[in-house]
């Protein structure tokens, strides 16, 4: 019987290409038993670029979850019975109950048939933030691993354009810089994965302009925030005095660690630890850092940002300059360690951010030497574009989800990423 349904798959796929790999995909997270990861490489083997049929894949997956948790929702039991069974609603319905978002997470990263999890999510009325969070977390590494292999594989056939690189990697900086799982570490892994028509050193440059689009994104967001700032550093400018209360000072004192440690350390750790063995060990140390913050963490009221918390977030922030290491994740972590409450802890650390991200990027440009190339004009605007709107969605939405939530999905997903990552190299 499966072996029909891949036949079909084959079939629509020979016929319609993208679209077809996107039809399928979406139905597969609600009523299609084939796999989404054997359209990716059916699609691969036909010479599609596997680049395209990867972000199309993760746009369907959100797309048939979305489908499967509504249908689930206003159908409910007697429809789902009818096509799954009692027996497998049963189990569905135990699962989501006792595992959560958890349970979204293991299935979107394991065999388990994804499409009765979706329609019993919504038929226990799970909070859809939650749900999409376990689609994300869970679907993301899976896809990305058999996009992969697909790559291994089929190395020869195909490549990734420029502008869907560049679409590919904004997402992926605009996601990763915030939400605590390290960007650098999923830029480099995205290189690897991408045959990129560009070199290493051309590779640093486009990674300045898509730092500049996160940055934009923290500029806009706390746009009060900043104003309040300037108006602190102009009256320590007219006054001669340093307010050490002002939240510009904090800035300015979190930000000193992290700009000296750029300046001698920089060049020396992201040229040696630029690999996927550090990589892959990194993210397994940042995942047992979540686990040990929490557990530290679980009582924290404080909102307020003091000279001497600031001085140890920004020595934390130094750390992030080692691929593989959240700058997010580091600072928010030792927020939380100095008694800062999760949300207020991320609002500090994405603001210390943007003046880090700031001076990385002037530092940058001003080492080029001259006639360095830059990449094309077109190419920079899309992933500037797509980094901007991405860093933009990930701000809200992970300051919203630590009002409630603790930091260990994401330390579930990296440890779940490390394994993945050095199984492949073994």
């Amino acid at each position: 019987m499966m072996q029909t349904f891949i036949h079909i798959a084959r079939e629509v796929i020979l016929n319609y290409g993208y679209f077809g790999i996107f039809v399928l995909t979406t139905a597969e997270q609600f009523i299609f038993p084939v796999p989404a990861d054997v359209f990716l490489v059916l699609g691969t083997s036909m010479g599609l670029l596997f680049s395209k049929i990867l972000i199309l894949i993760l746009i369907a997956a959100f797309l048939g979850s979305l489908i499967g948790y509504f249908l689930g929702k206003y159908l409910g039991h007697p429809v789902v019975v009818w096509i799954f069974g009692k027996k497998n609603l049963d189990r569905g319905e135990k699962f989501i109950k006792k595992w959560g978002v958890w349970g979204i997470i293991v299935a979107g990263l394991t065999p388990i048939p994804f499409k009765i999890v979706t329609w019993t999510a919504g038929i226990f009325e799970m909070p859809l933030h939650k749900f999409l969070f376990g689609v994300l977390i869970g679907r993301l590494p899976r896809y990305m691993i058999t996009a992969y292999a697909g790559v291994l594989f089929f190395q020869d056939k195909f490549y990734a354009t420029t502008e869907m690189s560049a679409v590919i990697l904004g997402f992926f900086q605009g996601i990763t810089e915030f939400l605590p799982i390290s960007s650098s570490g999923h830029l480099i892994l995205m290189e690897q994965f991408l045959k990129l028509p560009l070199g290493a050193k051309d590779m640093e440059i486009f990674d300045i302009f898509l730092h500049g689009g996160s940055l934009l994104a923290i500029v806009i967001y706390f746009w009060r925030d900043w104003l309040n700032v300037l108006q602190e550093l102009l009256e320590m400018i007219k006054t001669r005095r340093i307010q050490k209360n002002s939240f510009a000072f904090m800035l300015v004192v979190g930000t000193i660690p992290a700009i000296i440690a750029g300046l001698l350390f920089n060049d020396a750790v992201s040229g040696t630890l630029r690999n996927l063995t550090s990589i892959g060990i990194l993210f397994a140390a940042m995942a047992l850092f979540f686990l040990y913050v929490e557990w530290r963490s679980k009582k924290n009221q404080s909102e307020t940002v003091t000279p001497t918390k600031a001085i140890l977030v920004g020595l934390t922030q130094a750390l992030a300059l080692v691929p593989g290491i959240s700058r997010s994740g580091i600072t928010i972590g030792a927020g939380m360690l100095t008694g800062l409450r999760r949300d207020a802890a991320a609002k500090f650390s994405f603001m210390l951010g943007g003046v880090a991200i700031l001076a990385a990027n002037v530092y940058a440009l001003f080492s080029m030497h001259a006639g360095t190339a830059i990449p094309g004009t077109k190419f920079i605007l899309i992933g500037v574009g797509t980094s901007f709107i991405f860093s933009f969605m990930a701000i809200a939405w992970l300051l919203k989800f630590l009002q409630r939530h603790t930091l260990r999905a994401f330390s579930f997903y990296l440890m779940l990423l490390a394994i993945m990552v050095l199984g492949f190299l073994i």
